[in-house]
């Protein structure tokens, strides 16, 4: 009788190891014939998840808690044991990976091949790191978090019940065997959901899962952009239990709860939301008005927190995703469209439950009190960004024009504000982004400069001085939060920075340290400047990315002693963490906490904040790489067109360069320059012995070479440099003294002489050839109608007989076409054209002297007419050089040697 899944369950339990089938076997006492049965019953337990495989062995999966960790401070997140580091694993094109510690960090750990390709890229894994610092190389011992959970890919029919779904992204391993289904036709694009779990992935029964949705016939844009989503970890759709909660939620706020949880009413403030035309998910209001010398600023948040309940399924997948991703065509949005669009979206004319940051500021924006509370709020007008801009430019906005006073005063606020911040050493690199505007059937149309306005600093001010009271009130109650810290810049990037910035002729000063303050008056000096771009981009790239982190350090880009985020709960996960964090204190009364309790609780902060910070990263990458790929179409029926365009980056195998007009990047190779190029560091610059110089910022004209949708690059081909016509740097011809490069093969080289005239040039033969005592087969003559081409090799292995004048010409000098080699009245070659070349002959001819063993003896000599010679024999009679075949004789030189003569 064959176990139940709960006996082998019980089994791994009780095991202080993962157990094999042998071992499984052995303690269920089943006899060996069942081992096809046993193995089958596993196999489901691991696809339904309630088993782990690792390797050739079965575990049951320890109990984890939703959000608690048991490390120290600083050690792997999640377990103990030395050696052991949790991390996402990024897998390259060629197999093998590298884990990125989710502190980030740290050294990246290694992964080879093997080892790679047992879990898909972006899983969160558990590796054992071996080696030392700098060269780290891991083994994976289990996937912690299975990342990726939708493929899309191309439907393809087999036989039987089963199909394969080919995906589209190149780094999963092999096709998805999915079972046949009616919802697409052969050849369709599909969506396919992923039936592995946390497990390790077995090399032979590779991914399996079932088709979600049809995507259309291939071509189509969207579905590209979905696998790329994907990719990352990221999903348009939500799991059922979350929808189930969302449905629950009401449409709109009743009396009971606008009163409840001691609420202030504001509906009678006139707050408004300024938000972008395609904006749909508004959770942010403001109102502004004079008080004494100065002004009083309302910022109003939507209140997430009083629908998503921690425990809820909604939590969980909020912060799973953690960050909403804007994409040109469409959003993937944190939380369920019910909640991020409908209940919790501030719009106007309708009640909503909010928390509000109520602050007052002195005549030089210096906050001189504040006030947190819970609120409801009725927003006036949903305002836009244009709008906004058209009132504060003096134009006539008929429904906005009652409203002007309320932007005046808003934009007096944001400029106060703004001034206090730069006093302090606020740095504001203002580097224009881009973005992609898509025509009505889902294509881009073209690729522009998002402007910065006025009014988009109007809210931006706003935002940031209700972070910054909201981070206070933290620091001032000495309460565990999620912060938002950005670290002092790398010195040594900032120093080759410096170093850079002195060959355009600025000056950096590093000798007592470097405060925001001075890198904020260093980037004004570069106003005006043709290279304020590449600069501030390079500098940009010194400075450290900010991250979350349950320590409040400061944020050095904002010059803000305390920050944290506060005002985009729909969208960003730890804002409304923070929203909860203020809404437990409320209610505690002021209770004090035990340490302990507030120990775990700032461990769990940390490891949400960590897993914010890694989901934020993957956002960002997908919203680049979607841009990039919406450039490649726009670009890919321009093959062949000439371009105006500015360096933007430097590499060693090649550099970058953005079209002045079409506002895309491109890729022009070191091959395109020519031969003898080398990056310098110091000067981000590509440097070639002719002098000419490729830096960052440089003007140039290229022409459009290649486009890959598929792999989101295009190939440039430069024609001008600041005007000047690009000629391509040719390698020097070699020298007749220098021997040639060895053209790559797949085994070793092997050392090669040359033979009598008429032989074909063999390899020389290796310590086993050279024992055996078989003979070999006598050589093939070379085709006539390709003569062969050798190069000379000096090598004491010419035959005796055969002066060096009979040998084959240099590689440099084609040989002519004569009778057949070894002929009577054959005549001598020419003398060389080359001095040196002569002197070669006669060293070689000297070295023979000394090179008449039986081991130096020619591979093949020449055999008499009429007599056979076995391969490596000498024809019957004495040979010369042998004992008893008389003295040996030295070939003779051409012409005499003289030392130092060429």
């Amino acid at each position: 009788m064959n176990p139940t899944s709960e006996q082998i369950k019980q089994l791994l339990s009780d095991a202080d190891h993962p157990l094999g089938v042998k071992e499984l076997l052995r303690l269920a006492g089943l006899h060996p014939g069942q081992q096809t049965e046993l193995k089958r019953t596993l196999r489901e337990m691991v696809r339904g998840g309630q088993i782990l495989k690792e390797g050739k062995r079965f575990r049951v999966e320890e109990p984890r808690h939703a959000h608690a960790t048991s490390r120290p401070h600083g050690g792997p997140r999640g377990h103990e044991e030395p050696g052991l580091l949790e991390g996402v694993l990024h897998v390259h094109r060629d197999g093998y990976g590298f884990v990125h510690p989710l502190s980030g960090e740290g050294d990246n750990v290694f992964l080879p091949p093997a080892e790679a390709g047992r879990a898909l890229d972006n899983d969160r894994v558990l590796v054992e790191v071996m080696g030392r610092p700098g060269r780290l190389e891991g083994r994976l011992v289990r996937v912690v978090q299975r990342r990726r959970q939708l493929v899309v890919g191309t439907y393809e029919e087999r036989g039987g019940r089963h199909a394969a779904v080919l995906p589209l992204d190149a780094s999963l391993p092999g096709p998805i065997r999915v079972p046949r289904t009616q919802m697409a036709r052969d050849g369709d694009l599909v969506k396919v959901r992923l039936g592995v779990g946390s497990q390790v992935l077995d090399a032979e029964e590779g991914l399996f899962g079932e088709v979600a949705g049809s995507l259309g016939q291939r071509g189509d844009p969207s579905a590209e952009v979905l696998s790329i989503a994907y990719g990352q970890g990221f999903n348009d759709e939500f799991p059922p239990e979350v929808m189930d909660e969302a449905d629950r939620v009401g449409l709109a706020v009743s009396e009971e709860e606008a009163r409840g949880e001691s609420r202030k009413d504001l509906r009678s403030l006139p707050l408004i939301t300024i938000d972008g035309e395609d904006a749909r998910d508004f959770d942010d209001a403001v109102y502004a008005e004079p008080q004494g010398n100065g002004w009083r600023l309302v910022v109003a948040i939507a209140d997430v927190t009083h629908y998503v309940r921690e425990g809820m399924a909604l939590d969980a997948e909020a912060l799973r995703r953690a960050t909403s991703v804007y994409l040109p065509d469409r959003v993937l949005p944190m939380l369920p469209e019910r909640l991020s669009n409908g209940i919790c979206s501030l719009r106007p004319e309708e009640d909503r439950l909010c928390m509000v940051a109520d602050m007052v500021f002195d005549a030089r924006a210096h906050l001189r009190s504040y006030e947190l509370y819970p609120g409801v709020m009725r927003s006036v007008a949903r305002c836009t960004y244009n709008e906004v801009q058209a009132v504060l430019d003096g134009e006539d906005v008929p429904h906005r024009n009652t409203l002007r006073p309320l932007f005046e005063r808003l934009q007096a606020v944001s400029r106060a504000l703004r001034k206090m911040r730069q006093g302090r050493g606020a740095i504001d690199f203002d580097l224009p982004e881009h973005k992609v505007v898509m025509g009505e059937e889902g294509q881009p149309e073209r690729m522009e400069k998002r402007e910065r306005k006025e009014s988009h600093r109007l809210i931006e001010e706003c935002m940031l001085a209700a972070n910054e009271a909201v981070a206070k009130f933290f620091q001032d109650e000495e309460l565990p939060s999620v912060y938002r810290f950005h670290g002092e810049p790398d010195e040594q990037k900032l120093a080759s920075f410096a170093t850079l910035a002195q060959a355009y002729g600025f000056k950096l000063r590093m000798d007592e340290g470097l405060s925001s303050k001075d890198l904020n008056a260093f980037i004004s000096q570069l106003e005006g400047h043709p290279e304020q771009r590449a600069l501030n981009q390079l500098l940009l790239r010194s400075m450290m990315q900010a991250v979350y982190s349950s320590t409040q350090v400061g944020h050095y880009g904002l010059a803000a002693e305390h920050y944290l985020h506060f005002t985009s709960p729909i969208r960003r996960y730890p804002d409304l963490l923070v929203h909860r964090l203020l809404k437990a204190h409320w209610a505690r009364r002021g209770k004090q906490r035990s340490a302990a309790g507030v120990e775990r609780e700032e461990e769990r902060l940390e490891a949400m904040a960590e897993q914010s910070s890694e989901r934020e990263r993957a956002a960002m990458l997908v919203e680049r790489e979607v841009i990039s790929f919406y450039a490649t179409l726009l670009m890919k029926d321009r093959v062949g067109e000439e371009f105006d365009a500015t360096i933007s980056s430097v590499t060693d195998f090649g550099f970058f360069v953005e079209l002045d007009t079409e506002h895309v990047e491109g890729l022009v190779k070191t091959d395109a320059l020519g031969f003898g190029g080398r990056l310098d560091k110091l000067l981000h610059a590509l440097v070639y012995p002719d002098g000419r110089r490729i830096r960052v910022g440089q003007k140039c004209r290229v022409r459009l070479v290649s486009v890959s949708p598929e792999r989101r690059q295009m190939d440039f081909e430069p024609l001008e440099l600041d005007s000047q016509p690009v000629t391509r740097q040719e390698p020097r011809p070699r020298r007749p003294w220098e021997r040639e490069a060895p053209s790559p093969v797949a085994e070793p080289p092997r050392h090669r002489r040359f033979v009598r005239e008429g032989q074909r040039e063999e390899a020389a033969p290796s310590r086993f050839e050279k024992r055996r005592s078989t003979p070999r087969e006598a050589p093939r003559p070379p085709a006539a109608e390709e003569p062969r081409r050798r190069r000379f090799v000096v090598r004491p292995a010419l035959a005796p007989e055969t002066p060096p004048e009979a040998e084959a010409p240099s590689r440099w000098q084609p040989p002519a076409r004569e009778p057949d080699e070894g002929a009577p009245g054959q005549e001598a070659p020419a003398k060389s054209p080359h001095p040196g070349f002569d002197r070669i002959r006669a060293l070689a001819a000297q070295s023979h002297r000394v090179a008449q063993s039986p081991r130096m003896a020619p591979a093949h000599p020449a055999a008499p007419s009429g007599k056979k010679t076995h391969r490596g024999e000498a024809p019957a009679g004495k040979r010369k050089g042998a004992p008893g075949g008389g003295k040996p004789s030295a070939p003779k030189a051409r012409g005499k040697f003289k030392p130092g003569r060429r």
